[in-house]
């Protein structure tokens, strides 16, 4: 498959991607304005992109906190952890992700330092200042 339809939830995975294809997965995740999402602070064996399609936020690469704005562009090192710690804007937050090729041996996971955060934790609204 050559074509994913974010909108419908499809995402690129181990299964269907195209043949040849470097990327490990690709897909859209949304994080509503009204304060109900979930988010879980991971990390990857892996490395990954993420693309801010539309709204603002929060997100947090290691020990650094970002405020995000459409077109912004973050990059997740293997081992690194990251989440999303709140929606500032009256939009709902859309973020593209693109998993790269899997080095040997890596799973492919989201993976958590402590058990707790693989539970997640709802991901607060906060209006922008």
């Amino acid at each position: 498959m050559a074509l994913i339809r974010t909108a419908s939830a499809q995402r690129w995975t181990p299964g269907n991607r195209p043949a040849g294809c470097l990327a490990h997965s690709a897909g859209r995740f949304r994080l509503r304005a009204d304060g109900t999402s979930h988010f879980d602070r991971h990390h990857h064996d892996f490395d990954e992109f993420w693309f801010v399609a539309s709204g603002t936020g929060v997100i947090r690469l290691g020990d650094a906190d970002h405020d995000v704005q459409p077109g912004d562009i973050l990059y997740t090192a293997a081992g690194i952890e990251h989440d999303v710690l709140a929606v500032t804007g009256d939009a709902d937050l859309y973020v593209f992700w693109l998993s790269w090729a899997l080095p040997d041996g890596a799973s492919g996971l989201h993976l958590h330092r402590i058990p707790a955060d693989a539970a997640g934790h709802r991901v607060p609204y906060r209006p922008s200042a």
